[in-house]
């Protein structure tokens, strides 16, 4: 799905979102991607890894701060990645881990929110929901409502936002394999697909499938079998952004072959080349801040 023309430098801001199903173990798979593409931002999801054990100097020194929540016991947790500025100083500011004010369950560690550059950047790693009918697939239907009541909250301060992350929805037929097979199922159900159309319907763009219109394109292979080498996937991993923003890219593309290394994550990093450092239409500029820290787990 790489452009052939790859764009080893566009002429914007590279941003994507990855589950790296535990940093630990696969860090040095994800330290060569960011090397090799150089993304100003990478939101990573299912990480399993608390700030205290994260390898952060690898990421160091390559010139990236984190921003790092939950991961604690081996489970869940998410962070994102930015380039420091030339100048050693952090971009990021105005950060939010997790929805603010929610309680258990919905209080895990399943989303960052920062300000960088012109935008308000989330990283979003929505609950698998298991199976449909029971508690854990209510559960992930309340974060969908909670994730959305944020976004709205976020809008009045931010009208510009990007979110990236595996939501853990495969939002039309067109994005699963089998699609008959799989339509009433955890992750393809009538209820998942509403709330994700909830999103768009507030203004939010699919700029994944607005890429690619009518073409299947899948995130998620499962290891059972051989799904990967057959192409029978899932699109479960997302670039949402406002319009202005989507009437700056460049170009959308999923690194498929990465999803193919040995000992390789089940998910293919999704990525966004924008045209300029600012959605279209917007004047307004960001100034940088000191470094930030990790927030707490």
């Amino acid at each position: 799905m790489r452009p052939e023309d790859e764009l080893s430098s566009p002429p914007g801001p590279r941003l994507a979102t990855w589950n790296v199903e535990s940093i630990r173990a696969r860090h040095d798979q994800v330290i060569a991607w960011l090397d090799e593409n150089r993304p100003d931002v990478l939101a990573m999801q299912e990480t399993r890894c608390p700030a205290r054990l994260f390898p952060t100097a690898h990421f160091n020194r390559l010139g990236y701060e984190l921003v790092i929540h939950g991961g604690d016991g081996g489970h869940g947790g998410v962070a994102v990645a930015v380039q420091e500025t030339d100048d050693g100083l952090s971009s990021v500011r105005g950060i939010d881990l997790g929805f603010p004010g929610a309680v258990a369950p919905l209080d895990q560690p399943r989303s960052i929110s920062l300000t960088w550059r012109s935008w308000r950047i989330h990283s979003m790693y929505a609950p698998n929901g298991a199976k449909v009918g029971t508690d854990a697939h209510r559960v992930k239907l309340a974060w969908f409502a909670l994730l959305r009541q944020w976004l709205a909250l976020e809008r009045t301060d931010h009208p510009h936002s990007i979110i990236l992350g595996d939501l853990n929805i495969a939002p039309a037929d067109i994005d699963v394999w089998d699609a008959r097979r799989y339509r009433m199922r955890n992750l393809t159900s009538p209820l998942e697909r509403e709330a994700f159309a909830a999103l768009l319907e507030d203004g939010l763009v699919d700029v994944v499938r607005s890429h690619y219109e009518g073409v299947p394109v899948f995130t998620w292979w499962n290891r059972r079998s051989d799904f990967y080498e057959t192409n029978r996937g899932w699109r479960l991993d997302h670039i949402l952004t406002d319009a202005e923003t989507a009437r700056s890219i460049e170009a959308v593309w999923i690194d498929r072959q990465e999803r193919g290394r040995d000992g390789s994550t089940d998910h293919a990093p999704v990525v966004l080349d924008l045209l300029s450092t600012k959605p279209a239409g917007h004047a307004g500029t960001a100034g940088a801040t000191p470094l930030v820290g990790s927030g707490p787990t």
